[in-house]
């Protein structure tokens, strides 16, 4: 799979500006075809608002985060998503550029997965709450995230990310070119 073909895979949802980010790895050669895949697809999609961030590699394979940059401003600027995200060393007042940092400082250095990411992505706070002190265990349903509270809203928004993503696919593998299916934010 191109890296191209990975993006309308994992991150169609992002794309399609129905969500606030996506969050996969993908397997490049080397650093070097890492950081110009990014730029070369970061020069497609920041016109449209949308932003590619490597947040951590291993061996390989690479964490990739792409993200709506205005949505991300938004939910950044709840004082409940602060809060919780300063319990975890996060700066109360800065920017998206800052809490990369913090994140990919804390990808490396903390065992186990930083589970407040989920705050960046987008899903419930009270569901990442809930994760954390469940340690990711009795979730009453799960499928684009574990689900501890609202399953109704959580199941139509599952079922809207994945109709997104059969969408994308199809009309990608019909011949649309990719920079023709980035929504504007």
């Amino acid at each position: 799979m191109s890296f191209e073909e990975s993006l309308i895979y994992h991150a169609a949802p992002t794309l399609a500006s129905i969500k606030i980010a996506n969050l996969y790895s993908f397997k490049f050669t080397n650093d070097v075809e890492c950081q110009m895949t990014i730029r070369h697809f970061n020069s497609l999609m920041n016109p449209k608002g949308i932003y590619i961030e490597l947040l951590k590699n291993a061996g390989d394979f690479y964490l990739i985060y792409v993200y709506r940059k205005s949505h991300l401003q938004k939910r950044l600027q709840d004082s409940e998503v602060k809060m919780l995200l300063a319990e975890y060393g996060y700066p109360v007042k800065c920017d998206i550029d800052n809490y990369m940092s913090v994140l990919k400082i804390r990808l490396k250095t903390r065992k186990g997965f930083p589970h407040e990411i989920g705050l960046l992505l987008g899903y419930p706070l009270s569901d990442v709450k809930a994760f954390i002190e469940n340690e990711g265990q009795n979730c009453i349903v799960y499928g684009d995230w574990k689900v501890y509270g609202d399953e109704e809203t959580a199941k139509c928004l599952f079922c809207k990310y994945k109709r997104c993503r059969d969408v994308y696919i199809s009309v990608y593998g019909a011949g649309r070119k990719f920079v023709d299916m980035l929504v504007s934010a």
